[in-house]
């Protein structure tokens, strides 16, 4: 059979993924997985709330999935700061809390480092600290966290159906899932099988896996308080998580040193540089323009390569109401480079990327080149305060 070749989009199921020794050193001494990661967030709810007859109060960053946050709001009323990937930290000036609340900080794309948040609580004592490492679950910041609860969605960066895993640096009381068995994660596990022999050739439909992929995604989301399947959470400690991370490392530097060889007018990298102990999500890059970013994203996935925008702020209702959050959304595209590819997957995907801007600027005149203020979003004085940081957002 002819394989076939494409990049990103959701994980499909090697043996290969799987090591004789375990990777218990990685995960925390004591935890509970759950579903999804929204579950994690939305279990705390229960547990925080005892004995109180209001709405616990969270404050989240003004950068985030904006799914994730409508979920938030079914049981938390929720207050926005502004916290952005393009900055080295977030706005603390903009994060106006009252004793007993609830901040959500972010590891956003992985790079982010945790002594800023260590330095903040130790003079907010009177708060609940919860961390998410999605994007970098066993990152040296998870590793040596000091918040009240930390988690992360498991399924982002790892090769499984579904999970979550949550956990007390504090060694607070940890929530528990319900005994319920999520068969969304069942539909998952097919889907990635069928993606596999897909790949390798077989007479398998996309359209038919793609279909149960987003069926389960719809399903999980449904899922409040799911313990996770039993796939996961015997797999988890087989997985070669260490060796996942060595080469997802290896694969965004491959992209980085490529992009910072010559100027690109019309886009550049996020982040070009992270912490020791640090993974990246993925590569990250912001375009000029939402046209730039829209027509780059749809040539691309007509390469069979399928980048994501983390995440799009397209309405009013879906918005934290930062112009500077809502610029970057509109600009920003992931760019897939993680372990699942080699060094000739990531070569290709940036032969593409060249070949694209080349076609580009050859239909079109070449527009001035992107200012480190605008392809950063580094703060002057002509940004203007987002009016509602800081401002409840009712559920």
């Amino acid at each position: 059979m002819q394989k076939r070749w494409e990049v990103g989009s959701e994980f499909d199921w090697l043996n290969d993924y799987v090591m004789l020794s375990g990777t218990h050193t990685l995960l925390p001494e004591d935890y509970e997985l759950f579903s999804t990661g929204s579950a994690c967030l939305l279990s705390l709810e229960p547990l925080l709330n005892q004995n109180q007859g209001h709405r616990l109060r969270l404050h989240i960053p003004s950068f985030l999935c904006m799914h994730f946050v409508a979920q938030l709001k079914t049981v938390f009323d929720c207050f926005w700061y502004r916290d952005l990937p393009t900055q080295e930290y977030p706005d603390f000036n903009s994060l106006n809390t009252l004793p007993g609340d609830l901040v959500l900080a972010v590891n956003l794309f992985g790079v982010r480092e945790g002594r800023i948040w260590q330095d903040w609580l130790i003079e907010h004592d009177n708060i609940i600290l919860i961390e998410d490492h999605s994007h970098d679950p066993f990152s040296s910041w998870a590793q040596q966290s000091t918040a009240h609860y930390a988690m992360a969605s498991l399924r982002k960066t790892l090769p499984i159906p579904d999970g979550a895993i949550i956990w007390s640096p504090r060694k607070m009381k940890l929530p528990k899932a319900s005994s319920s068995m999520p068969s969304a994660a069942d539909k998952r596990l097919t889907a990635m099988l069928l993606k596999r022999a897909y790949l390798s050739g077989a007479n398998i439909s996309k359209d038919r896996y793609r279909q149960l992929e987003i069926e389960s995604g719809i399903e999980l989301d449904d899922q409040n308080n799911s313990v996770v399947s039993s796939f996961t959470s015997n797999i988890l400690s087989c997985l070669n998580i260490s060796e996942f991370r060595r080469q997802r490392e290896t694969n965004v530097r491959q992209f980085l040193n490529w992009s910072l060889t010559e100027t690109h007018p019309l886009w550049m990298p996020l982040f070009t540089s992270w912490q020791e102990g640090s993974v990246p999500f993925n590569s990250i890059i912001v375009c000029q323009s939402t046209d730039i970013r829209d027509s780059l994203r749809k040539y691309l996935i007509g390469q069979n390569i399928f980048p994501a925008i983390h995440w799009e702020q397209s309405t009013k209702e879906t918005s934290s109401n930062d112009p500077l959050a809502i610029d970057l959304a509109n600009r920003i595209l992931t760019i897939p480079t993680d372990q699942r590819y080699s060094f000739d997957d990531v070569s290709r995907v940036t032969k593409k990327i060249k070949t694209f801007f080349n076609q580009f600027n050859s239909q079109k005149s070449l527009t001035p080149s992107l200012s480190p203020k605008l392809g950063r979003g580094e703060e002057d004085d002509s940004n203007p305060p987002s009016p509602t940081l800081g401002e409840g957002v009712r559920g």
